[in-house]
Formats: structure tokens, sequence, C-alpha cells
């Protein structure tokens, strides 16, 4: 199935199922628990704050990214957290995301840590990557150099998640706020 095929079969849904586009096949999306939510709400809410300020657009949970506007290309991925620079473009997709955000769960990692990471990793305007764990304090955090990509784990709450890219800083106690990890 190409990205075309996708749009319109997604267009075409009577229902609230979620689906990404993976490799040409329909891969539908598991609803997230309370503690995915959280995390993603805690990374999200004061990055778009922060961006706001700065010009750049965050979006969370409901904009899909794709590698650019070819319709017959095969990949097309939901993210939790997403943020860009520049003005809306008013699609439903983004094609030039700078700080990309998966909250791991334990059904979708192997996914998300190997294919999506993979393709974001070949985005060429991705500078961060963050894959955080919803079941334990954990956030890898993929960092675009002149080298390639470098990565940094963290895992303890006064650790920080530093977003350079985009002047942004969140300690690991934020990002893990109001959960029992």
């Amino acid at each position: 199935m190409t990205i075309a095929e996708f749009d319109d079969f997604v267009a075409g849904l009577a229902d609230d199922r979620e689906y990404e586009l993976v490799d040409g096949e329909l891969a539908m999306m598991v609803n997230p628990t309370e503690t995915h939510e959280q995390i993603a709400s805690n990374i999200g809410a004061p990055l778009k704050l922060a961006m706001d300020r700065r010009g750049c657009r965050t979006y969370q949970g409901g904009i899909r990214v794709q590698m650019d506007d070819d319709s017959k290309a095969r990949d097309k991925y939901r993210l939790d957290v997403l943020v860009r620079h520049g003005p809306g473009q008013n699609k439903t997709y983004v094609t030039d995301p700078v700080v990309i955000v998966e909250v791991l769960s334990p059904s979708t990692i192997d996914n998300d840590r190997g294919r999506k990471l993979r393709f974001y990793k070949d985005m060429p305007t991705a500078r961060h990557i963050v894959l955080a764990y919803s079941d334990q304090m954990r956030v890898e955090h993929y960092v675009r150099s002149a080298g390639g990509w470098e990565l940094v784990v963290l895992t303890s709450p006064e650790e920080t998640l530093a977003l350079d890219a985009v002047a942004f800083r969140i300690d690991l106690a934020r990002v893990y706020f109001d959960l029992p990890f």
C-alpha cells in the first residue's frame, strides 16, 4: 500500500481506530495506557510552551510523519510528540521534524526501537529522537552530531534531557512526574 492509498483508507474509516503505514502494510495502533499518555503530556506540555515562544510548532499525538511529499512512499508514522520549525502548512503530515518523541510500550518497543527508529534517523531535519520507556524510568536520547547519531541514556530523576537544537531542557523527575517509578 502507498501513502496515497493509506490516506484514502484512513479517510474512509467509520470508527476511531488508528493506523500507521509500515513498509506498505497497515498496522493498527493499540490504545495508549494512562502511563503512556502521562509521559507524553509531561514532555509535550512544557515543550509546547517553550516552543511557542520561539515560533516553532509542537504536535502531540495527532499528526503523522512521512519522509517527504511522495504519495507513493510506503511509510507514514504517528508519533507521540514532535517539534518542527516554521509556520504551519495545513497538511495532515509533517516531513521536517527537528525533535521526535516516542513513548515506548512493551507491546510496541520492538517496532519503535527498530524500524521506526531507523526511519527517524534517516529524516534529514531530525536532530533529537527521544524514546521514553513507559514501564521504567529510562530515556534513550539519540542526538545527531557531525559524526552521526550519539546515544545518551538517562535513568535517574536528577538527569536532564537536553534538546539543544531547540534550547529545551527537562529533568527526568518531570518527565516521570506522578508515576510510581
